[in-house]
Order: structure tokens, then C-alpha cells, then sequence
């Protein structure tokens, strides 16, 4: 939906902290957590999608989302090595 839309990436959050993350997980509503990292991977359906995407963990995803509720404006630089 986000590639029809126009979008030049889409940023996936995490809703869940990890266990591991006491930042997250002392600041956090939710009472359970992740034990291990999640896997974000492509289930064969998305052949026609061409562009990029990440996973954010929640900790960070819940620092994005308040910036843009309070109507600031985020830059989020996509970048890896291969």
C-alpha cells in the first residue's frame, strides 16, 4: 500500500520490547515481553515491492512516533553494508 501511495520507504515498529531492554521495558505499558529479537522477512508475496523497509525496536519506534504527534518533523536515514 505505502509503494502505490508514493512512499520511498516504510518504517516498521515494533510494538513489543525485548526483555533484554530495560529502558524499554521499565518505560513501557505493556506488561510482557520478547525474549528474542523479531525477524522481519518476505513470506514470498512481496516479488512486486521495490522499495526499502526496516524493523525499528519499540523503544526507538515510541521516540519517532511522539516527535511526529507533536507535529515535528523526522529524518530517518535508510543505510546498510552488503
Amino acid at each position: 500500500n505505502a509503494q502505490r501511495l508514493g512512499a520511498a520507504g516504510v518504517i516498521v515498529a515494533d510494538n513489543s520490547c525485548l526483555c533484554s531492554d530495560i529502558k524499554c521495558v521499565e518505560s513501557s505499558d505493556i506488561a510482557s515481553c520478547e525474549t528474542s529479537e523479531p525477524i522481519m522477512a518476505d513470506d514470498g508475496s512481496g516479488s512486486d515491492i521495490s522499495i526499502p523497509s526496516f524493523l525499528t525496536f519499540k523503544y526507538d519506534a515510541d521516540k519517532i512516533k511522539a516527535e511526529l504527534l507533536a507535529d515535528n518533523p523526522v529524518q530517518i536515514e535508510m543505510a546498510w553494508s552488503l
